[in-house]
């Protein structure tokens, strides 16, 4: 523990520049307040701010009464003392953790942070956690992977500051209490958890504003039901490989004044929506192989008939080629948004998405912001084209202001589209195109789509470069 904070005297790179440029000025920095002094720190591993103790009595204060701890093995290891993790290297984690607690004199925690992977039994972690309980703490991040199931500690949940409970397992069994509890939790975000039992009703979501459910197995739980009056935001994420836990489990989402759903994984045996009356943002991005199409279309439509109410619809293509599958052919879609403002949709120029697109537009009369992400094109209908609308389109005529589309890569459809929506948006103020990522700006091909006709004498027209992203990160935008 000596050699390690012998380390420490020597202050972090960041600092060099700024005591060279005020050993001849004022040292404004340390004279701003505590709190800002604070919150400016809270960005930094608690190593980092304990390094600033050499500086001042000023700066010893700073970090004994520090409200931000944030514990990170990977960060305490390779980047600090340049040497692999190893068992010695734990102890020594654990000791500076010790230390740290010791040594500080503030009685409440605005955050504690703890990464450590699978270097500690659940003993050590509970006593941690129990510790920043008694502290008041309002926000707790445990990052860890336990060999044996975890149960949720008893002061956790009966702890009434905790206002944010963050809890990454590596896909260990985290068993929830039992009991009621987390009377002032407003933010509850579990990822990479299997969850063991039934209970996440009942003693979860008595104040609970928003929750965030990311590659979480569901076991053997048969079903999910999400119940709740203060809910205003849920998210459900899964992009892994784990479809049986979806298939065996019903997810049920009744909450009245719920704001924002976002369902990005796997289709689950039945999915309910009810009670979405203040519903404004709704996203839908199923992963699942092509021979469950059919399925999701019913699902994806039984879905959004109880959302009626959105003003923001977010659809990824298997949503859109199975409502082609249920409703290819039917001219009067079932549903009408007529409080939809901006519908955003990954398609693929082909038969099947763009009279999706269509039946969506003409059931949309009041949609203002249509943004496209055209997908890869494959399997085309050589002989299929995107005709002139035989009857009215009412945000084409009189709402439709915003259109994009994104990785448009040049190709023969993409451009009879943007010919499509210059002819018919009669009101369209920008058209915008984002080229994809291995493509050029051509400039032949701007002035072509330029010289297209337009229905609306004021349409911007413009072509941007492609911001790099991986697709992953689209993926995840969708939802």
């Amino acid at each position: 523990m000596d050699d390690l904070m012998q380390k420490s005297l020597k202050p972090p790179n960041f600092l060099a520049a700024f005591i060279n440029s005020t050993s001849e000025g004022i040292d404004r920095i340390s004279y701003l307040p505590d709190d800002i002094l604070h919150n400016i720190l809270s960005y930094l591993y608690i190593f980092d701010v304990v390094q600033l103790s050499i500086l001042s009595k000023r700066w010893n204060y700073i970090w004994r009464t520090m409200p931000y701890l944030n514990f990170d093995i990977n960060s305490f290891g390779c980047e600090r003392i340049n040497r692999p993790w190893d068992l010695g290297m734990a102890e020594k984690f654990k000791d500076f953790i010790n230390w740290v607690f010791i040594n500080q004199c503030e009685d409440t925690l605005v955050c504690f942070k703890l990464c450590c992977g699978d270097i500690f039994g659940k003993g050590a972690i509970f006593r941690w956690v129990r510790v920043v309980t008694t502290r008041n703490v309002q926000e707790l991040v445990l990052s860890f992977c336990p060999a044996e199931p975890f149960e949720l500690p008893y002061c956790v949940v009966t702890c009434e500051s905790l206002r944010v409970l963050k809890i990454r397992m590596d896909g260990s069994v985290l068993k929830l209490p039992n009991h009621f509890g987390f009377h002032q939790l407003k933010f509850l975000h579990l990822e990479e958890v299997e969850l063991s039992n039934e209970h996440l009703t009942s003693c979860l979501f008595s104040r609970l504003e928003k929750l965030k459910l990311d590659s979480c197995n569901f076991g053997t739980m048969t079903m999910v039901d999400i119940a709740s009056t203060s809910l205003v935001y849920v998210s459900i994420k899964n992009f892994v490989d784990n479809r049986v836990s979806f298939v065996n489990c019903n997810i049920k989402i009744s909450c009245p004044n719920l704001k924002v759903l976002k369902y990005g994984a796997p289709l689950a045996k039945d999915i309910i929506l009810e009670n979405l009356f203040s519903i404004e943002v709704v996203h839908l991005f199923f992963f699942d192989s092509d021979d469950v199409m059919e399925e999701i279309g019913m699902r994806v439509h039984n879905m959004i008939k109880n959302v009626v109410s959105t003003s923001t619809l977010k659809l990824c293509h298997s949503s859109i080629g199975g409502l082609y599958g249920v409703f290819h052919g039917v001219r009067n879609f079932p549903v009408t948004f007529y409080k939809l403002k901006c519908l955003k949709l990954a398609v693929t120029i082909d038969e099947s998405c763009m009279e999706v697109m269509m039946l969506l537009l003409k059931h949309s009369p009041n949609l203002e912001v249509l943004d496209l992400f055209s997908d890869e094109n494959y399997g085309w209908d050589e002989n299929w084209k995107l005709h002139d609308p035989s009857e009215s389109v009412v945000c084409l005529e009189s709402r439709l202001k915003l259109i994009q589309l994104a990785g448009f890569k040049n190709e023969e459809k993409e451009i009879e589209l943007l010919r499509f929506f210059l002819k018919n948006a009669q009101v369209l103020e920008k058209l915008i195109v984002v080229w994809e990522c291995y493509n050029d700006i051509l400039e032949e091909v701007s002035d072509e789509v330029l010289k297209f006709p337009r229905a609306s004498s004021h349409v911007v027209v413009s072509f941007l470069n492609f911001k790099p992203k991986s697709r992953s990160r689209y993926r995840d935008n969708l939802v």
